[in-house]
């Protein structure tokens, strides 16, 4: 707990928590949004196999983007790529806020919040291990894990308690709830920007800060 006063750490772990929660806003508003009967006039009337194929692009794009931010690391650092991501998934979010009635609009969603998150999940994990000894690295991620798993978890009950907080006669979401949590993902995710530029500006990660990367007992003799 104590490396939790780095400044590094605990921006980087609050971006974690705060990406999790609109992660799992993608994964709970698209199938229901694509799922919703065509008769309501907002939904897609899709099966549940055609509503799930539609979070193809969010993952495939979580999965191409994060050997890219890998290669930004190792250049400049995790700050940029993580502010990156960060602001990618607050775009993704914007899309569907301001409207969500052509399929398009859904996908060009996917994409830019699959993006961001690739981007920004590969940039937390080298964010940790520039900021703690090298000792503590895994405990360090598994925390950062932890976090995430966190937001995930809160985010999943918030969103679906706006989304049946303003449900319709026949008990269904209406087209306001989605926008409303659309705008509460985008704005959640308007924070983690913020997070994203808490952490001290560095270059390449590095893995001994502070003299960590001595063996302990050398470290304890100086």
């Amino acid at each position: 707990m104590r490396l939790m006063r780095r400044r590094g750490v605990w921006a980087t772990d609050l971006v974690a928590l705060i990406l999790g929660f609109a992660m799992f806003g993608t994964f709970l508003l698209v199938p229901d949004i694509l799922q919703l009967p065509e008769a309501t006039g907002y939904g897609f009337g899709r099966s549940v196999t055609a509503a799930g194929l539609f979070l193809l692009p969010t993952v495939l794009m979580l999965v191409l983007c994060a050997p890219l931010a890998g290669a930004l690391v190792r250049r400049c650092g995790a700050e940029l790529p993580m502010v990156l991501g960060t602001a990618l998934v607050t775009i993704g979010f914007v899309v569907p806020a301001i409207a969500h009635g052509a399929l398009w609009q859904i996908v060009a969603s996917g994409v830019i919040v699959g993006a961001g998150i690739g981007t920004a999940f590969a940039a937390m994990s080298n964010a940790i291990i520039a900021n703690v000894p090298a000792a503590q690295t895994g405990e360090s991620i598994g925390v950062n894990t932890i976090a995430r798993t966190i937001g995930s978890s809160v985010g999943t009950a918030v969103i679906a308690a706006v989304l049946s907080s303003q449900a319709g006669a026949q008990g269904l979401p209406t087209d306001q709830s989605f926008t409303t949590a659309c705008w509460l993902c985008a704005g959640v995710a308007g924070l983690s920007v913020l997070a994203a530029l808490a952490p001290p500006r560095a270059g390449a990660p590095r893995r001994n800060p502070a003299g960590a990367g001595q063996p302990a007992a050398h470290a304890r003799a100086h």
